[in-house]
């Protein structure tokens, strides 16, 4: 195996594990991943409870955004509140969260992002 396959391969475990530790609750707090003044990001499922319907997102502070969210002040969630939290992962970096953002939105079918949910810790 050459050099750069490995390194590839490591870094494929690597993202993979990350995926297999989420956090589910919002009432369940966790440690960041490294030192006191991290500041993790979150991609998150939210599932509204007047229609059933998911929104996935990512940002710096989970519980503002869940509070905007049930506000009514981003445009596509505020038509569908009230919502909550299904699902959430915390990544060290912007670029990581927005990759995850990006892979669950193209999943699109509902199956598909159940499936994921339960295959990660639901």
């Amino acid at each position: 195996m050459s050099y750069t396959s490995a390194v590839r391969n490591a870094h494929e475990h690597a993202r993979k594990q990350s995926l297999r530790h989420p956090v589910f609750h919002p009432k369940v707090k966790t440690e960041p991943l490294s030192g006191a003044f991290f500041m993790g990001y979150h991609v998150y499922i939210l599932k509204s409870l007047g229609d059933g319907s998911f929104y996935i997102g990512q940002t710096n502070n989970l519980e503002s955004r869940l509070q905007r969210h049930n506000a009514g002040l981003e445009k596509y969630t505020k038509t569908k509140r009230p919502w909550e939290i299904l699902w959430s992962i915390e990544v060290e970096t912007r670029s990581e969260a927005m990759r995850l953002e990006k892979k669950l939105k193209n999943m699109k079918s509902r199956k598909r992002i159940i499936a994921f949910i339960e295959a990660n810790g639901y």
